[in-house]
């Protein structure tokens, strides 16, 4: 639409140079010159002709002369200066209806809503053979609060251009907005169906509707689209995530088991998953995958710990000390419970010795507590 206008402002002026010859070639150049640079792309030499143009020049074509400077300030990002040419081209006589939309794009840019709404209607039946302007006067309306004429609006745009399925996802994301989710779920669909849509905009479809608190409806939406994506790790995680927030926690670890699959770098969640689902074999089996031996360590005490197999967290010390990680005042403690646990009390002290943090501290009391009883009656230890 712009380099239409450009054209036509480049062929009128052009003609005029060669046939008016009541006026000066030196100020016909500048206009004619300034469309041409503009044309291609050279927006300050543009802004350079049109300010060497003598307005006092008798015949001067203002019309001409306004909207091309109204077009070089918008190019330029000065949308307030550009509109104030662009209406001083109106006022000096513009038809060309294009105008009040180049109006309508600078007033959005600078939030203003209202006149941006004013100019696309101003625009008549050119604004409404356009799909995107329709969207853009649907948006003006939604900033402005006005939520049944976006709504409305896009509804007379969905009618009008039944293959502009865009229509579908900017209405999907107001109807979530507004806790219209079975409608929001709907438009998802529609577009899903349809258009070609990114694995991003799915995420985006997905993610809206499970903020809004729809586990359900997102959960329905996110296994359509992992369907429709099955290498992508990023679906099947938030999938995943999905089943946790409704406490399936099986099914939520067998996807990510799938997703570290898909993506390695999942590999120390799938693990955990499988942990917190009781699947003692698979987690060690996921976490002797992860390639970062800290991590690793960290995670398979975790393990240990949770399926009380407190003689390997013992035969880990050594590694816990290579590593570090003892200096983890949750690791430690985990240790000196595995050392309890297996009934080497003096290692267990040791370890107790050590811990600072107050809430352990009440932790590693309770433990000698009970080895204490362990030494002085073995038929009230509680190993």
């Amino acid at each position: 639409m712009k380099k239409f206008l450009i054209i036509l402002l480049t062929l009128s002026l052009t003609f005029v140079m060669a046939s008016d010859k009541r006026k000066t070639s030196d100020e016909i150049d500048h206009i004619a010159l300034a469309a041409l640079l503009l044309k291609d792309g050279h927006i300050d030499r543009a802004r350079e002709e049109l300010n060497q143009v003598n307005l006092e020049t008798k015949d001067l074509d203002l019309i001409k002369y306004y909207t091309l400077k109204g077009l070089v300030a918008s190019k330029q990002g000065l949308y307030a200066e550009s509109n104030k040419f662009f209406n001083m081209a109106i006022v000096s006589g513009q038809q060309e209806k294009s105008v009040y939309l180049y109006i309508a794009q600078n007033s959005f840019k600078l939030k203003e809503y209202k006149q941006t709404i004013d100019a696309i209607e101003s625009a008549g039946a050119l604004a409404d053979k356009k799909a995107s302007i329709h969207a853009l006067k649907a948006e003006c309306f939604w900033r402005l609060k006005e939520y049944d004429s976006a709504l409305k609006t896009l509804k007379i745009a969905i009618g009008k251009f039944n293959k502009e399925y865009s229509f579908h996802k900017q209405r999907f994301n107001y109807y979530v907005t507004l806790k219209l989710y079975q409608s929001a779920l709907e438009d998802a669909t529609v577009y899903l169906n349809n258009a070609k849509a990114s694995e991003k905009t799915s995420l985006s479809f997905i993610s809206a509707l499970r903020k809004s608190g729809e586990t359900d409806k997102a959960i329905r939406l996110a296994e359509k689209v992992n369907l429709q994506y099955p290498e992508s790790a990023s679906v099947t995680v938030l999938l995943a995530h999905l089943y946790i927030d409704k406490g399936m926690i099986q099914v939520a670890a067998d996807l990510f088991d799938e997703a570290s699959i898909e993506d390695v770098k999942y590999t120390t969640e799938a693990a955990e998953m499988m942990r917190r689902a009781s699947e003692f074999v698979t987690a060690l089996y996921k976490n002797s995958q992860i390639l970062d031996a800290k991590a690793k360590l960290r995670q398979r005490i975790a393990i240990y710990i949770q399926y009380g197999d407190y003689e390997r967290i013992v035969v880990s010390h050594k590694a816990l000390k290579r590593s570090k990680l003892i200096e983890d005042e949750n690791i430690r403690y985990a240790l000196a419970y595995a050392y309890y646990k297996v009934g080497e009390f003096e290692e267990s002290e040791k370890q107790l010795k050590e811990l600072t943090s107050a809430e352990l501290f009440q932790k590693a009391t309770q433990i000698r507590n009970n080895m204490q009883k362990c030494i002085n009656n073995h038929w009230e230890c509680e190993l």
